[in-house]
């Protein structure tokens, strides 16, 4: 999994709150935002209703390889973002952030956060399928600049291309840099 060694304070957000990644040391405290969340099943049947089923789901999306939780100051999970690889080097989106903690700029930081992590994992896209009437995640992704690959029926569906070649030209003149310093 990949895993920076630090924790991020993204500017956009308003409040206190910090991005990290997660695995599956922290089941139990995603598993407590999901249990609060509302509404459930509302994005495309997720999280799931069931308890054991969405405690199962929690387990499988903790073994993905970006994964990222937005934490409280005291701790608490108040999001959950993590994509998972489809097949080549695509991924697909899944993004939750507590009904309290909405329009705080919680979702656009794990989206970005997301979107740099999915960069140095070699992805070279991100695609999320999305209800047609769920204007809230639409508007956030567009935002952070996915664009409509295809629409059918109720879903959509937007993608993200990511330019993976700026960032292994990036990382390659980090450790050139690091290197010469020392």
């Amino acid at each position: 999994m990949y895993r920076p060694d630090r924790t991020l304070h993204p500017r956009h957000m308003d409040g206190n709150y910090r991005i990290r990644g997660v695995g599956p040391a922290q089941h139990d405290l995603l598993a407590g935002m999901y249990d609060q969340f509302d509404p459930l099943g509302a994005a495309l049947g997720l999280p799931p209703y069931k308890v054991e089923t969405r405690r199962a789901w929690i387990g499988s999306a903790l073994r993905q390889v970006v994964n990222l939780a937005a934490f409280s100051e005291p701790g608490q999970v108040v999001g959950h973002c993590f994509l998972v690889r489809d097949h080549t080097c695509s991924a697909e989106l899944a993004i939750f952030v507590h009904q309290e903690y909405r329009q705080r700029g919680i979702g656009k930081a794990l989206l970005k956060t997301a979107l740099e992590w999915a960069g140095a994992a070699d992805f070279r896209r991100v695609w999320s399928i999305t209800a047609a009437d769920n204007r809230a995640a639409l508007q956030l992704q567009q935002s952070c600049g996915f664009h409509l690959a295809k629409s059918e029926f109720d879903e959509i569906e937007l993608e993200y291309p990511l330019r993976v070649e700026s960032f292994r030209r990036r990382d390659a003149m980090l450790n050139r840099l690091q290197e010469r310093l020392g």
